[in-house]
């Protein structure tokens, strides 16, 4: 998925990112950095 050639990632609830960001998240969840699902579902 990190390959993928895109543009604008639209985060549902969230405001949209781009390429950059994108990347960032996939390398912190494959880093153990970040766990998959919704923050603020986390948070409880």
């Amino acid at each position: 998925m990190r390959e993928l050639d895109v543009a604008v990632v639209h985060g549902g609830h969230f405001p949209c990112f781009g390429k950059v960001r994108y990347r960032q998240l996939i390398d912190e969840y494959l880093a153990q950095k970040r766990q998959a699902g919704c923050h603020l579902l986390q948070a409880r």
